[in-house]
This record gives C-alpha cells, structure tokens and sequence, in this order.
C-alpha cells in the first residue's frame, strides 16, 4: 500500500478519535515519540524516508493552525522486517513499556490486509497530545500532534483557513439577487398603461 494512502487512512482515523473527548488526565513530559521510533529502527531494522519539505509545512502549521492543530510530527520508515505471527504483541508491549499512566490508549486496529494501527492520547491543558502508529506491510508511520479540540470543533462546523471557506458551496448561486419588499415578479409587465386617446373625426 502506498505511503499516501496509509497517512490519509491514518488522518482520518485522527480526525473521528478527535471529537470524542477525553477524561482529565495529568501529563508528564516524555520522549514516548523517540522510543517508538528507535524500536521500530532496532527492533525491525526500519529505514526512515525523508519527506520533501516538511519543515516547511510544520512552520504553516505553527502559524495558520488549521483545524486546532498546534504541532504535528511525522516519521515514515520502508524495509521493515518483522514476523507478521509476533508483531502485533510486540508493538502493544512497546507501546505500552513507552507510554506512561498519563496516556490512554485509544485505539488498536488490526485489518485482514495486516495494516495495524495504534493509537495513544492524553491531555495537555486546554491541548490534546496523540501519538499514532501505523504499519503496513514493510512499511511504518509515526505521527504525533497537539490539538485544541475546541478549535477543531470549531473548524468542523465552518472550515476555514485564511478566513476562506473551505466548505461545499455547490447548492449556493453564484449571483443571488435579494427581491425587495414591493418589487414585483420579474416575469410581469409593469409599464404603466398608454392614455386613452381621444377619437379624430375623419
């Protein structure tokens, strides 16, 4: 499966834990995003792909904030040799041997195409800190963000960035003319009647 693919299939699963909420819960500083990384690369001998420009679109997200997004961290790995038998039992043991109490695991996905998902969260504040991993095939994504859920919430009901509208406008005319209070309809007649003439005697 391609890498794409995987990171939209991975967002999406973002976005839907996103809006469930979380209970309070007391965070602690942690380096769980470099342990997950260094076992995926010693563990599995996976090799980490660079991606074009992604300190570029990690500066926009700083300071556009789309959709709540504070922060996010993106780590994509290739040639990752694991027992497809053992894997699924030795990601759950590391990601729970590398998250502490103050993070809740979320969600665990295992498909019949043997893509795995694993999700973990806790609260920063008035912030949402996740850490997601997926693996497909010999391929891995780590991604970790901090959203506002508030502003998330807000994003959701009217998208926007840059104050453009992002939502669907197709059922809306492009030119709509409001009619006033006395206009009336535009398919009537509304000049006013020639005088009667008077009749000429031949």
């Amino acid at each position: 499966m391609l890498i794409s693919k995987r990171l939209t299939f991975a967002s999406l699963i973002l976005l839907v834990v996103l809006t469930l909420g979380a209970g309070p819960i007391q965070a602690k500083a942690g380096n769980e995003y470099e342990q997950i990384v260094r076992h995926l690369k010693t563990k599995y001998r996976a090799k980490k792909v660079k991606i074009p420009l992604m300190w570029l679109a990690r500066a926009v997200v700083k300071v556009v904030r789309p959709a709540g997004v504070k922060s996010f961290s993106v780590t994509l790995f290739e040639d990752l040799q694991f027992s497809s038998e053992t894997l699924d039992a030795e990601m759950q043991a590391a990601m729970r041997s590398s998250f502490g109490p103050e993070w809740s695991p979320i969600l665990r996905v295992r498909s019949r195409e043997g893509e795995q998902v694993y999700m973990y969260m806790r609260e920063d504040g008035k912030n949402v800190k996740i850490s997601l991993v997926t693996i497909d095939k010999e391929q891995a994504a780590v991604i970790r963000a901090t959203v506002n859920p508030d502003k998330l919430a807000e994003f959701m009901e009217n998208p926007k960035i840059f104050g453009i509208s992002l939502g669907d406008r197709d059922d809306k005319p492009a030119v709509e003319a409001a009619p006033t209070k006395d206009a009336p309809p535009a398919d009537l007649k509304t000049a006013p009647p020639a005088p009667n003439e008077p009749k000429k005697d031949n």
